[in-house]
């Protein structure tokens, strides 16, 4: 076989593996009919697209080694796949100039490896980013006890928390009291959903954690998005509403995306300081995380002026953090805040 033809068979063979995420895309818009590995395929291939757009552009460029023609021809799903992948365009935001800036709301989203993440590590991540509101996914008793020996409940005093020994607890901590309310109805794992009232207006929060799909799970992913999805478009007349956990999707999953076009935001998405990708998983390889897999969405309104990944020792996810501010009149906080803010 010559060099040459070498080339060609290699880039159509990169070229392949990045149209495959494409045709999963296509292939999970339907919700899965049954258990079995088959069934998990286009969820799982649809989640390597970032992966998968590298190794595309990779081949798009080993093609035009060899012939323009080829290269054209790699560079149409190339650049459809490539596409998705990149940032999304912001909304402008726009201050009258007689209402000052809305104060923050700083919110911390963290999955911690079946209550493996470092306790200590949390809350000094807690305080050193003067976070408001912590929601942990994977929040085992064990986990719930450390937090509170390293200091959490100074931080954060209010708490909402509902542990399991596997992979289903979850909770919530806020700086201000937290008012439970029934969670999403029909998910597999526990969704803690509180409100807190921020000065005279209410803010609906949820922590989250959507079953992933493997081990012949498929169905039951598809269909706890779904019923996330009826949730939080349900509760749209009751507040701004700030969902943060592990979704196990990202934008190249329809699901997910159904969820955004009820018009809630990403906050990676939208920041208007934000590093990009911000990949969350997975956090502890050799290599970067390769997909976000972990969000922090917004309700309509609310404004992200900074969104991030932070490093937690422990877990096999990186945390999210969201700077958020509230619409108005949901946000007037008392003049004891920022006298607040800097005891810190």
């Amino acid at each position: 076989m010559t060099w040459h033809r070498a080339r060609a068979l290699a880039a159509c063979a990169l070229g392949v593996l990045a149209a495959l995420p494409l045709a999963a895309r296509a292939a999970g818009r339907r919700t899965p009919h049954g258990p079995g590995r088959l069934g998990a395929t286009p969820a799982q291939a649809a989640a390597l697209s970032p992966t998968a757009a590298v190794a595309g552009l990779g081949a798009v460029a080993l093609a035009a080694s060899v012939a323009w023609w080829l290269a054209g021809l790699l560079a149409v799903p190339v650049a459809v796949l490539a596409a998705g992948q990149l940032p999304r365009r912001r909304a402008p935001v726009h201050h009258h100039p007689a209402v000052r800036a809305a104060p923050e709301l700083r919110i911390l989203t963290l999955n911690a490896l079946f209550g493996a993440a470092d306790p200590a590590a949390t809350v000094d991540a807690v305080r050193r980013l003067r976070v408001d509101v912590l929601a942990v996914q994977e929040l085992t008793p064990a986990l719930v006890r450390g937090l509170a020996g390293a200091g959490l409940g100074e931080l954060l005093p209010s708490q909402h928390v509902d542990p399991d020994p596997g992979a289903a607890g979850a909770g919530l901590w806020s700086r201000w009291e937290l008012t439970p309310l029934p969670p999403a109805a029909g998910l597999l794992f526990v969704a803690p959903s509180a409100r807190i009232t921020v000065a005279d207006g209410p803010v609906i929060l949820r922590a989250v954690h959507p079953v992933a799909p493997i081990m012949g799970r498929q169905r039951d992913w598809h269909q706890d998005l779904g019923r996330l999805r009826e949730a939080l478009t349900a509760a749209e007349a009751d507040g701004p509403q700030i969902v943060a956990g592990d979704f196990n999707s990202s934008r190249d999953h329809r699901p997910f995306r159904d969820i955004l076009a009820a018009g809630f935001a990403d906050s990676a998405d939208i920041a208007r300081r934000r590093p990009w990708p911000g990949f969350t998983w997975p956090a502890n390889r050799r290599w970067p995380p390769l997909m976000r897999l972990d969000h922090i969405l917004v309700s309509p309104g609310i404004t992200v002026s900074e969104a991030r990944t932070v490093k937690i020792p422990g877990t096999d996810h990186r945390a999210v953090l969201a700077v958020l501010e509230l619409p108005r009149p949901a946000v007037r906080l008392a003049a004891s805040r920022p006298a607040e803010r800097a005891a810190r």
